[in-house]
C-alpha cells in the first residue's frame, strides 16, 4: 500500500514557498545541466525536513504511454537537489541506490510530491497525481554525493585535443634510400624500371601562403593524382612516399593542411604507404620564421636522411626548430565561462542555417543563448524545404528577429555584397558543407573541387568578408575526417583540415577563431543524414559512436567556453576507448589515451563488402600476415576458398588451396587457432577430416615429409 500522503490539500499546510524562478540557472552553476524535457519543477515549499514539490511535462510531451516518465520522475527530485545546493551543502547529490519503489498508476503528466528523509540516510518519496490520487512511492533513495569536477567527466571524455608530443630520433636512416622528386605529373615515371625502388620518395609540397583557398584546390588535386598513381604502381608497393610541407600543422600554410587531411586518408586506406612531414617555414619566404629558432637562435637544418629516420615508426611528424614531435590526442577540460556570450546587440550568421545541422544550432542560440537576431543562409534561402516553419518557430516562439538568404558562400563576391548589408554581424558559425564519400583511388578533380568548396572556399570568403568586423566568435564546423584521415573520405578531409588550419591562423591573428572537429552524429541531426544505418554501425563498431543532439549541443557549449588563448584544435567526439584497444594495433593518434592495446583474433571474411568494409578488411589481413595486399583483395577473390587460397599462396610460398588436395572439401582458413605463424616455421595445411598427404599415415610422418622439403598430395 502506498504510504499515507495527503496530497488533496495544496499547497501543503505551513509549507514555507521555495523560490524556483531561475531554479535551473542555480543548478546549472553547479554543474547539473538540464534539457527543456527535464526542467519540469515548477514550485516548491518546505515545512521542517520534508520537501514539497510541483512537477509537469513540458507542453507537448505526452506522459500516457509511460509508466512514469522518466523525465517527469527525474524532475520529482530537483526540489530536494536545489534545497541542498542552496543551504551550501555542495551540489547535493545523485541517485545511487533505490529500494522498495512502486508504481502505482500510469501516465500521469503532473504531480504532487513529498520527499522526506529516512532513518538510513536515504529519502523517501511519495508521488500523486494534480488530484492527491497515488502513482508511485519509493521508501529508500540513497543519493551520493558529487562535486562540480566530478559533473564534467562526460565532457572530459567527449572532448579532445590534438597535442604535439615531442619524440627521440635515431641519428641516421641507416641503409635506408631516399630520393626526392616534384609533385608534377609524371613524377614517379624515373623510379620505376630496372633500378631498386628506394625506401623513401620525398615530394616537398609547395606552399601558397597568399593564396590559400586557390591553394588548397591546386595541391589537393595535384597530390590526388600522385597518391593515385602511387597506389597503382605494384613497383613501389614496398617503399613509401612522404609529403613535406612547411607550416601545414600551425595554420601558416592553409593549403598545406588540406594535404594533410587527405594524405591522413590516403594513410587509412593504405597503411604503410604514406608520410606526413611538416618542416618550419622558409626564412626565406616568411621573414618572421625566426620564431621557430632554437634556444641559441639558430636554426637546425634537417637533412633528408634525418626525415627519413623521422618516419619509420610515425606516419606523421613536424619538426621544429629540429625537434621532431608526433600528434597525439589528448582529453580537454571545458572553460569555467559557461560558453562564449552571443551578444543580443548584434547579429549571428548561420551558414547552412536552413539544412539539418544549422537548424539545430540555430533553435539552440535563440533557446538557450538568448540570441534575437539570426541570419541563415544558404543556397536556397526560405525556398528550403521547413525553412518557413523554421522562422516562425523562432520569431513566434521566442521572439527572435530571423532574416533567411539564398546565398553561394563559396562565391566570394556574393558572402562581400551579403555582409555588407547586414552590417550588425557579431559573431559566425559555419555548418555548411556536402560529402561525396569513395576510396582514393575512385575520386577525381570534379568530386575533390565539389567537396572543397563549401568548407574551403566558404570558410575563407567569410573570414576575409568579416575581418573588420568585431566579432564576438567565429566558429566552423570540421570533422574528425580531417584529424584520424577516414577512409573513403579524403575530399572531405582535406577540407576539414583546412578549417581547422583557418582557426588556427585567425588565433595567431587575435581574431575569434574556433574549429569543431566533430565525431559523427546520430542521423536525425542532420550531420549523418546523408549515411546509412551500415556506415553509422561501422562508425559505432570501430570505437565512435555517434552523438546525440543533446550530446552534440551541450559539447558546443563544453567547447566555446575554452580558454580563448587555447590554440590547439577541439575534437567534440564519443570514444569508446574499450572498442578501440580490443581492436589490435592502436594508431599512432590515439597512444596517448590507449597505452596497452593487445592483438586478436582475425576475422573471417564474407560476401556482401562495400568499397570501406572492403578496405577495413584488407588492413587487418595485412596486418596480421605482414603482407603487401591490394585495395581490390577481397573483390579480386570474393569467396572464403578463393581469399584464404590467395593468402596461403602468399604466406607459404606458392602453395595454395590447390596444392594440398583433401578427400572431400576444400581448404579454407588457416587453422582453428586463427594465428599464423610465418618466418623460417614449416606449414601444412589439412582439411578437417582428411587422409595426410604423401601416404603418411602419423604426425611425424607428416613432418618428415616437410621438413624433408617434399612436395606432396
Amino acid at each position: 500500500m502506498p504510504e499515507e500522503f495527503d496530497a488533496g490539500v495544496w499547497p501543503p499546510r505551513g509549507a514555507e514557498p521555495v523560490d524556483v524562478s531561475d531554479c535551473y540557472e542555480r543548478l546549472a552553476e553547479a554543474g547539473f545541466g538540464y534539457g527543456p524535457v527535464f526542467q519540469g519543477l515548477r514550485s516548491a515549499w518546505r515545512r521542517g525536513e520534508d520537501v514539497f514539490a510541483e512537477v509537469a511535462l513540458p507542453e507537448g510531451v505526452e506522459g500516457e504511454r509511460f509508466g512514469l516518465h522518466p523525465a517527469l520522475f527525474d524532475a520529482a527530485l530537483h526540489a530536494s537537489l536545489l534545497t541542498a545546493v542552496d543551504d551550501g551543502e555542495g551540489t547535493g547529490g545523485v541517485p545511487f541506490a533505490w529500494s522498495g519503489v512502486r508504481l502505482h498508476a500510469a501516465g500521469a503528466s503532473g504531480l504532487r510530491v513529498r520527499i522526506r528523509p529516512g532513518a538510513d540516510g536515504g529519502l523517501s518519496l511519495a508521488l500523486a497525481d494534480v488530484t492527491g490520487a497515488p502513482v508511485a512511492s519509493v521508501d529508500s533513495l540513497v543519493v551520493r554525493p558529487i562535486e562540480a569536477d566530478q559533473l564534467r567527466t562526460a565532457e572530459r571524455d567527449s572532448l579532445f585535443t590534438l597535442d604535439w608530443a615531442p619524440v627521440h630520433v635515431a641519428a641516421d636512416a641507416g641503409a635506408m634510400t631516399s630520393v626526392e622528386v616534384g609533385l608534377e605529373a609524371g613524377a614517379l615515371a624515373a623510379l620505376v624500371g630496372d633500378e631498386v625502388a628506394p625506401d623513401a620518395v620525398l615530394v616537398r609540397v609547395p606552399s601558397y601562403v597568399d593564396q590559400p583557398a586557390d591553394g588548397a584546390h591546386e595541391l589537393a588535386d595535384a597530390v590526388l593524382g600522385l597518391v593515385q598513381s602511387w597506389v597503382a604502381d605494384e613497383q613501389l608497393a614496398g617503399s613509401r612516399l612522404v609529403f613535406v610541407t612547411r607550416g601545414a600543422t600551425s595554420g601558416e600554410d592553409l593549403a598545406g593542411a588540406a594535404v594533410w587531411g587527405l594524405v591522413r586518408s590516403a594513410q587509412s586506406e593504405h597503411p604503410g604507404r604514406f608520410v606526413l612531414v611538416d618542416l618550419d617555414r622558409d626564412p626565406d619566404l616568411d621573414p618572421d620564421a625566426d620564431a621557430d629558432a632554437d634556444d641559441e637562435g639558430t636554426r637546425t637544418p634537417v637533412t633528408s636522411q634525418e626525415l627519413v629516420a623521422a618516419t619509420v615508426d610515425e606516419p606523421q611528424v613536424r619538426v621544429r626548430a629540429g625537434r621532431v614531435h608526433v600528434p597525439r590526442l589528448g582529453r580537454v577540460s571545458a572553460g569555467e565561462s559557461g560558453g562564449p556570450v552571443w551578444s543580443s546587440r548584434g547579429r549571428v550568421l548561420v551558414t547552412g542555417g536552413t539544412g539539418g545541422l544549422g537548424r539545430v544550432v540555430a533553435r539552440h542560440l535563440v533557446a538557450e543563448h538568448g540570441v534575437r537576431d539570426l541570419l541563415l543562409v544558404s543556397r536556397r534561402g526560405l525556398e528550403a524545404e521547413g525553412a518557413a516553419e523554421l522562422v516562425s518557430e523562432l520569431s513566434e516562439g521566442f521572439g527572435a528577429s530571423v532574416a533567411v538568404e539564398a546565398c553561394d558562400v563559396a562565391d566570394a563576391a556574393a558572402v562581400t555584397e551579403l555582409v555588407g548589408r547586414y552590417g550588425d554581424i557579431t559573431a559566425v558559425v559555419h555548418t555548411a558543407g556536402v560529402l561525396d564519400d569513395g576510396v582514393i583511388e575512385s575520386l577525381d578533380a570534379e568530386r575533390l573541387a565539389a567537396v572543397l568548396r563549401p568548407k574551403v572556399d566558404a570558410a575563407w570568403n567569410l573570414h576575409e568578408a568579416t575581418r573588420h568586423l568585431e566579432l564576438e566568435a567565429f566558429v566552423t564546423f570540421s570533422s574528425v575526417a580531417g584529424v584520424f584521415g577516414s577512409a573513403g573520405q579524403a575530399n572531405y578531409a582535406a577540407g576539414n583540415a583546412f578549417l581547422d588550419a583557418l582557426a588556427l591562423r585567425r588565433r595567431a591573428a587575435g581574431l575569434p577563431g574556433t574549429s569543431l572537429a566533430w565525431g559523427p552524429w546520430t542521423a536525425d541531426s542532420g550531420m549523418t543524414g546523408t549515411l546509412s544505418e551500415a556506415e553509422v554501425e561501422r562508425m559505432t563498431r570501430a570505437g565512435m559512436p555517434p552523438l546525440s543532439v543533446e550530446d552534440g549541443l551541450a559539447l558546443f557549449d563544453a567547447a566555446l567556453a575554452r580558454d580563448h588563448d587555447d590554440r590547439s584544435p577541439v575534437l567534440p567526439m564519443h570514444l569508446n576507448l574499450s572498442t578501440l584497444r580490443a581492436g589490435g594495433e592502436v594508431a599512432p593518434l590515439l597512444r596517448g589515451l590507449i597505452r596497452t592495446p593487445r592483438r586478436t583474433r582475425r576475422a573471417d571474411s564474407e560476401l556482401g563488402f562495400d568499397s570501406l568494409t572492403a578496405v577495413e578488411l584488407r588492413n587487418r589481413l595485412g596486418r596480421v600476415t605482414g603482407l603487401g595486399l591490394p585495395a581490390t583483395l577481397v573483390f579480386d577473390y570474393p569467396s572464403v576458398e578463393a581469399l584464404s587460397g590467395f593468402l596461403l599462396g602468399e604466406l607459404v610460398g606458392g602453395v595454395g588451396s590447390a596444392g594440398v588436395e583433401p578427400v572431400s572439401g576444400s581448404v579454407s582458413g588457416v587453422g582453428s587457432g586463427g594465428g599464423l605463424v610465418v618466418e623460417d616455421d614449416p606449414v601444412v595445411v589439412v582439411g578437417v577430416g582428411c587422409r595426410y598427404p604423401g601416404g603418411v599415415v602419423s604426425a611425424e610422418g607428416l613432418w618428415g615429409l616437410v621438413s624433408g622439403g617434399v612436395d606432396a598430395v
